[in-house]
């Protein structure tokens, strides 16, 4: 995959100011099971959300369903985890391998007996946190839009200077009035065949009501500023943009 060795040495080099923060994250893609329903599938989050607690493991959890995201007869939702550092990813599959089972048999009021879905692919990645504009607490969505697009940087181009343009096109949005967002972008890490892009760009709101504030504005705040748009397309091609609804369900980190 175009200039995947590089990016993965320039994302484990890079200073702290190059990124609010890393992570890294997997990706199971499920289907549900005869009989299954999605609040199955959250009831059975939530009660590994108890098993990490009782393990002491950093691990969040959310839950994607297919918003726009083109041909999904292959999977009903994606389950998406979270570690802050390698260490905490290696130490919670450990826990999960060699003690869930069994806690699972002795939480039989907790842990449901069946499972909700059946997960047919995953993955893990290396999670970059780029840009936010974060807003309180209280005025976020429970259930939160998202989009991932897959994106290459053209010839020439490196990291470090995608991260100083994101940081410009952060000033000029801030102070056009875009609040609750925020820029992700994710290296693939394990679980990968020939993969076409080098990075995954997410974007993601806090609620619906910041999602289409940008959606109404956008189109003139380019107009204004237009380069914010070309800076980007100087430095990286993206294609195939699918959007979701994320709904975290439990967070332990």
């Amino acid at each position: 995959m175009k200039q995947i060795f590089f990016l993965t040495a320039a994302l484990l080099s890079m200073t702290v100011q190059a990124q609010e923060y890393e992570a890294r994250s997997e990706f199971f893609f499920c289907s549900l099971n005869e009989g299954k329903t999605m609040e199955d599938v959250v009831a059975q989050s939530e009660a590994y959300g108890k098993f990490s607690t009782d393990m002491g493991t950093k691990y969040a959890q959310a839950i994607l369903t297919p918003m726009h995201a083109g041909d999904t007869a292959d999977y009903d939702y994606i389950l998406w985890g979270t570690w802050p550092d390698g260490a905490a990813m290696y130490e919670e599959w450990g826990s999960f391998v060699n003690g869930y089972g069994g806690w699972a048999v002795g939480n039989s009021g907790t842990a449901p007996s069946e499972e909700a879905g059946s997960c047919h692919r995953s993955i893990a990645m290396f999670n970059t946190a780029v840009i936010h504009n974060r807003i309180p607490l209280k005025e976020r969505d429970e259930r939160q839009p998202v989009q991932f697009t897959q994106c290459s940087l053209k010839d020439g181009a490196s990291m470090s200077q995608l991260y100083a343009q994101a940081e410009k096109n952060k000033e000029k949005m801030d102070k056009a009035g875009f609040k609750g967002w925020g820029i992700h972008y994710f290296f693939p890490y394990l679980g990968f065949e020939n993969a076409e892009y080098d990075f995954v760009q997410m974007n993601h709101w806090y609620s619906y009501e910041a999602r289409g504030y940008m959606a109404n504005n956008w189109g003139g705040f380019l107009e204004k500023n237009p380069d914010v748009a070309s800076g980007m397309q100087l430095l990286m091609d993206c294609s195939n943009t699918n959007s979701y609804v994320s709904q975290l369900v439990f967070n332990n980190l």
